[in-house]
């Protein structure tokens, strides 16, 4: 019975710890879902801008900033990881960033691309490939912070993130 008590407590104890790996897990997957689909919606309008296909890039956008408005929703609705923020907390940080770039050098650019053949001249040319340099900069920014607290988050819950 000696052997047995520590034992079963040893066994119990790893079990606690794979459920609450599970629970991280599962916590972090819903979290890159609504990542996922920013992102999603980030490339469709990089495609659009690219192509320069100006009836969609509107609708694009629009779409766009409706994912990360919901994202940001669904993050206030998930909460935090039980009494553990930093995910949480990483994650508005992304998607609001996503925001600010969304409203700030996507609209720039936008607005740029818009322009007719005869006002888009070599300065706007010039001024487009530097938000397409500031946008591209700011989304490796966001996901270097958020990678960086999203491998805390795992490492304090037993879980590799790919």
């Amino acid at each position: 019975m000696r052997i047995i008590l520590p034992f079963l407590s040893l066994v119990l104890l790893l079990a606690s710890c794979s459920s609450r790996s599970e629970q991280a897990a599962l916590y972090n997957d819903r979290i890159i879902d609504r990542q996922i689909d920013i992102v999603l919606a980030l490339n469709e309008l990089d495609s659009t801008l690219n192509d320069l296909e100006t009836d969609k890039i509107d609708d694009a956008y629009h779409i766009l900033r409706g994912k990360i408005k919901e994202g940001i929703r669904t993050l206030d609705s998930i909460g935090d990881f039980k009494g553990d923020a930093v995910l949480l907390q990483a994650s508005k940080t992304l998607f609001t960033g996503y925001d600010e770039l969304a409203a700030g050098p996507y609209h720039e650019l936008i607005t740029l691309l818009q322009l007719p053949d005869s006002a888009y001249g070599a300065d706007q040319q010039m001024q487009s490939f530097e938000l397409e340099d500031q946008i591209g900069k700011g989304i490796e920014s966001l996901h270097m912070a958020f990678e960086k607290q999203q491998r805390s988050f795992g490492e304090r819950y037993n879980v590799v993130f790919e």
